[in-house]
């Protein structure tokens, strides 16, 4: 489920790319276990978009990569071990269910040939029989009644192992599908993380550069959101950040990509929208956050206005993942130092 990086490699420039890794790697203290080569070797050859910005951020601000940063990248961009071990386990109990069905196939196939054989040689004693054997005419039947009966119960039973199976598989599927769900959903606020938006990028970045469709940008921050931590604690400050979330999510529509990018940030991709659409739904967005207070149930206090800076940018043909973000980071940034709450458009 993890991020798909993609570049094209043959064995000398892979040998290049191993090298700069662990160099990269030595050079900011980054221990060479599995998880991190696997970081590194993407991130010197440029593969993710995503995670190059992230090591770049952390180097400029010299952040240094610790053990749980170097866990962070690797989770964000290639998979947690949550995620894995529930993948594992449900394809395994899946693996075991099928395998059950398929031995009672087998041993349904098993029963009717010898169902058949017993009807051949039951036939065959029938036409050697005397009409006044009356008692082995009997036996016959008797036998022929016997592997009739055994044969209805094999089916029923196996009727009821495959109903059985069936609702396993069923019950299985739906817990891939949760932990699908669960692996691109920011479980704070509900809707999409960086995973998603990161993917979701990829995809459509393709198609906007093909110019099969228009593709616009909306990089979100909430304004003096470390004020709402320091003063009333990270209980209000998450509750900004759900709040957030939710008015993301009920002005998404159809194809739009909602997401948390990080911290306080937080994304809209607008898939086949134009810019002048995409500025008129941030500033739907802006207005409808400026308009809430939030107040504290118990005692009525307001803990004040929740507003936001949007930058906004469209991606152009020229582009890269990389650009298109980079445009719509300059317009946030800019927005944020003219005053806040308010949307500007990336440079023409």
């Amino acid at each position: 489920m993890g991020t798909q990086s993609t570049f094209n490699e043959d064995l000398q420039s892979a040998k290049s790319l191993a090298d700069a890794a662990l160099t990269e790697m030595s050079k900011y203290g980054v221990p060479a276990t599995p998880p991190n080569y696997c970081v590194w070797y993407n991130y010197v050859a440029k593969a993710i978009a995503g995670l190059t910005r992230d090591i770049d951020e952390r180097i400029a601000l010299q952040k240094g990569f610790g053990w749980q940063a170097n866990q962070a990248l690797f989770e964000r961009y290639f998979g947690t071990d949550v995620e894995s071990a529930a993948v594992r386990k449900s394809g395994s109990q899946l693996k075991q269910t099928v395998g059950r069905v398929l031995l009672r196939l087998d041993a349904a196939g098993q029963d009717a040939v010898a169902f058949g054989e017993t009807l051949v040689q039951a036939h065959g004693s029938l036409k050697t029989v005397p009409v006044i054997e009356g008692s082995k005419v009997q036996a016959v039947v008797h036998r022929l009644s016997g592997a009739t009966n055994d044969m209805v119960k094999r089916n029923r039973d196996l009727e009821t192992e495959l109903r059985k199976s069936t609702d396993e598989i069923t019950t299985l599927q739906d817990r891939l599908e949760q932990a699908r769900r669960e692996a691109f959903t920011d479980a704070l606020t509900g809707i999409g993380n960086r995973r998603c938006f990161d993917l979701a990028l990829v995809e459509h970045g393709e198609r906007a550069a093909n110019g099969e469709l228009e593709l616009c940008l909306l990089l979100i921050d909430i304004d003096h959101f470390k004020k709402f931590n320091d003063s009333y604690g990270h209980r209000i400050g998450d509750q900004v950040l759900k709040v957030v979330g939710g008015q993301l999510k009920q002005l998404s529509r159809g194809t739009d990509i909602a997401a948390r990018y990080g911290g306080e940030e937080f994304a809209l991709l607008l898939v086949g929208a134009p810019i002048d659409i995409a500025m008129r739904r941030a500033d739907q967005l802006r207005e409808a956050l400026a308009s809430q207070y939030l107040r504290n149930k118990a005692t009525g206090d307001l803990y004040g206005q929740v507003t936001v800076s949007i930058g906004v940018a469209k991606y152009r043909m020229t582009d890269n993942v990389e650009s298109f973000i980079g445009r719509a980071d300059e317009a946030l940034y800019q927005a944020k130092n003219t005053g806040r709450n308010r949307v500007i458009a990336e440079a023409a």
